[in-house]
């Protein structure tokens, strides 16, 4: 597995949870079968979420939003509980 830092970097984006602001990085992987083509990942303090294929195609964008709403809930959990 390729490790969140080593993936190129897209990007980022901007989480809204109550008064707290969150810049996620948006990191490139290359494609694999069995995995969603777009998911947030966590290794140790590092995390993003990691997009698989084109970063165009309508079918990504959904997987991002999937991947924006499971960031959000893991920063809810870790930084307003």
């Amino acid at each position: 597995m390729q490790t969140l830092r080593e993936s190129e970097l897209l990007g980022f984006v901007q989480l809204e949870l109550g008064s707290l602001s969150v810049r996620v990085p948006v990191r490139s992987a290359k494609a694999e079968t069995e995995q969603p083509l777009a998911s947030f990942e966590a290794e140790g303090d590092a995390c993003a979420i990691v997009v698989r294929g084109d970063t165009s195609s309508q079918a990504v964008n959904a997987a991002m939003k999937d991947a924006v709403e499971v960031a959000a809930r893991h920063f809810s959990r870790k930084l307003l509980n």
